[in-house]
């Protein structure tokens, strides 16, 4: 097999497809946050020349170097163990973010308990700790308005944001703070983390449950995907598209006879995982008001 038929042609297409995608959008963000006097006709003639993708930087490379991040912890991890795994599939998407993030496989089977664990954690806590730098400059940069706006689309706060905000904004109400495109990215990468952190199937908090309770494991499965049902019946009605997504990927998780147990060190990882996951889980994302 020649070297071009094994170049990662489709990690590369899907790749660039997102770029442009989070680029647009990005641009969008970037015009509502300095320009939301502007009109559609305005924002439709700054889309006709490049200068949108110079817009649209900010939130595009900051979303897609966390994205990376992450899918790099758990592929860097994968490859430490001897476990053959593909590169990071990007999803592009014509939603409110350009992406529905990234993804990727692993084709071997993962040898032990400890490398299912770090394979598991290594991407949510690598993505989470690269957030956090965006998220501190996207605070230092947003706009206080004088008074909420009276419509729009509004994302939710998770723990770790409202304690900022209370750092940050002493005293003033967060409907008030317009963060910045590249804490936009932020807030992205915080609700991945979450997602991912779900201790649900093969995702990878699944991973890292069943990794450290073995069959144990299944109740928590269960016991999540019943309060993803909750909040998606009278909360949020995303949780149940998701919640159907996990059906189909399994709500437990594959049952394996390792001999192996986690160490003390790998305890206390799955804790802090715990805490990540408290810190970042947003129960409504997005709501519309007016």
């Amino acid at each position: 097999m020649s070297r071009f038929s094994k170049f990662p042609w489709l990690n590369v297409l899907l790749f660039l497809l997102t770029l442009f995608t989070t680029l647009a959008w990005g641009a969008l963000h970037w015009m509502g946050f300095y320009h939301p006097e502007a009109s559609p006709r305005e924002m439709l003639e700054a889309f006709k020349t490049l200068r949108f993708l110079k817009m649209g930087a900010p939130f595009s490379f900051s979303l897609l170097f966390i994205l990376l991040s992450h899918e790099m912890g758990h592929y860097l991890a994968a490859r430490h163990y001897g476990v053959d795994t593909t590169l990071p599939y990007f999803i592009p998407a014509p939603n409110l973010l350009g992406t529905f993030g990234a993804v990727i496989r692993i084709k071997s089977p993962v040898p032990s308990r400890r490398a299912l664990f770090d394979i598991g954690i290594a991407g949510p806590l690598a993505g989470f700790f690269v957030t956090l730098p965006f998220l501190l400059y996207g605070l230092s940069k947003a706009l206080v308005l004088k008074s909420p706006p009276t419509g729009g689309i509004f994302l939710g706060d998770p723990l770790l944001l409202k304690i900022l905000y209370r750092f940050y904004f002493p005293g003033v109400s967060p409907e008030t703070v317009v963060i910045h495109p590249v804490g936009l990215a932020a807030w992205v990468g915080l609700f991945v983390t979450s997602l991912n952190l779900l201790p649900v199937g093969q995702l990878d908090g699944g991973h890292i449950a069943y990794a450290a309770l073995g069959r144990e494991a299944d109740k928590l499965s269960l016991a999540l995907f019943a309060f993803l049902l909750y909040l998606g019946i009278f909360k949020w009605a995303g949780w149940l598209i998701w919640d159907l997504l996990l059906i189909f990927l399994g709500i437990r998780h594959p049952h394996f006879p390792y001999p192996d147990r986690l160490d003390f060190r790998r305890k206390l990882l799955a804790l802090i995982a715990l805490v990540v996951f408290l810190l970042t889980f947003i129960p409504v994302p997005i709501s519309f008001k007016g």
